[in-house]
């Protein structure tokens, strides 16, 4: 194919894309401002005033949840006292996932949603700032690897075990487990999930809707002896796929501290590239070096996940460069530092700055 053709068809095939998609990318919202899983238990006179209180109460921590989410650790002692009226005026809602009562008890599982912009005046007016946490839901796939090989999705055993008593509501990386169910098991096999088989990860996805996945590994014998753990995450958004290194573990008992510290980890990482400053935003002109065309879809997926992104406009697309204009929040230097997590490098040569992945 001439040379002069085979730079026009590359640049019909970007175009392509990116009149697919409307625009390059935009940060996903989420959700920053809904606590869930907030467990209640109380009593009262009667069951309408233990219900009263359980709902009280379920306000009570869950705006402490959300000070905890919103706010950096050394601005927490500034955050003023809120009275009942204030927290009302505050929640949007409340959702009650599971409740049951009795005739002076009240027992459920609430998620309560905030309202922004009540909630940012509180704080603000404190002269707090704030700090927004777009969480990122999490599937764990729990695998047991023995002598025999992978156990069954539906095995029953501490590691399993482990991460279902995990509690996760209020962090960036709320966990759902895989059930293993016949559904489950139609969509992918043990085997296909212990060696991260993109296309029966996608199949299981397609049931749960998840933006993370993690295939979460312990190797060794079930009765004895030490353990391993380790494992995978692989990205549905952007398809990238990662490992997590393995740790020694002593044994089952030490299970369940695993899975803390496995999803501590993975909290941990995803807070350094979810935590967004709205207090102030910029522009910044960048330019996209293009070699292939796995370039500029690994450009466009990764500044897609990536909540301080505001927006991306395309003002130029070439064969080889694309010229786009970035919005963000925060500072230039934060951006870097953001952009670099989510595998990509922002550097400026000359007058010029240049955007491509690590």
């Amino acid at each position: 194919m001439p040379i002069g053709r085979w730079f026009s068809t590359i640049a019909a095939v970007l175009l392509a894309l990116v009149a697919a998609e409307g625009a390059v990318a935009q940060a996903p919202a989420g959700s920053g401002y809904a606590v869930t899983g907030i467990d209640v238990d109380t009593t009262g006179p009667d069951a309408v005033q233990a219900r009263q209180q359980g709902l009280r109460e379920a306000r009570r921590r869950a705006v402490r949840q959300l000070v905890d989410r919103m706010v950096a650790p050394e601005d927490r002692a500034k955050v003023p006292q809120v009275d009942e009226a204030q927290l009302e005026n505050m929640v949007r809602g409340i959702e009650f996932v599971r409740e049951r009562t009795a005739p002076n008890r009240y027992i459920a599982t609430l998620n309560v949603v905030f309202a922004p912009e009540p909630v940012k005046a509180w704080l603000s007016g404190a002269g707090v700032k704030v700090v927004e946490t777009v969480s990122r839901p999490a599937l764990v796939v729990p695998l047991w690897k023995g002598k025999a090989g992978v156990e069954p999705l539906d095995d029953k055993n501490a590691w399993r075990e482990a991460w279902r008593q995990l509690d996760s509501a209020g962090t960036a990386v709320p966990v759902t487990l895989m059930r293993g169910d016949q559904t489950d098991q139609n969509a992918m096999s043990a085997e296909e999930a212990y060696v991260g088989d993109v296309s029966a990860l996608g199949r299981l996805n397609d049931r749960y809707r998840a933006p993370l996945i993690i295939v979460a590994v312990v190797e060794g014998d079930k009765d004895s002896g030490a353990l391993t753990v380790g494992g995978l995450r692989y990205d549905a958004q952007t398809g990238a796929r990662s490992e997590i290194p393995r740790t020694p573990v002593s044994g089952s008992a030490a299970l369940p501290d695993a899975a803390k510290n496995m999803h501590a980890k993975l909290d941990q990482d995803w807070r350094g590239m979810a935590t967004v400053r709205r207090d102030s935003q910029d522009a910044l002109d960048v330019v996209v070096p293009i070699r292939a065309l796995g370039d500029w879809v690994q450009v466009r997926q990764r500044l897609g996940a990536i909540p301080a992104v505001k927006g991306v406009t395309v003002k130029t697309l070439e064969a080889d460069k694309a010229e786009l204009r970035l919005e963000y929040y925060g500072s230039t230097d934060e951006l870097q530092r953001t952009l670099a997590l989510a595998g990509l490098s922002l550097s400026k040569d000359a007058d010029q700055w240049r955007l491509q992945p690590r």
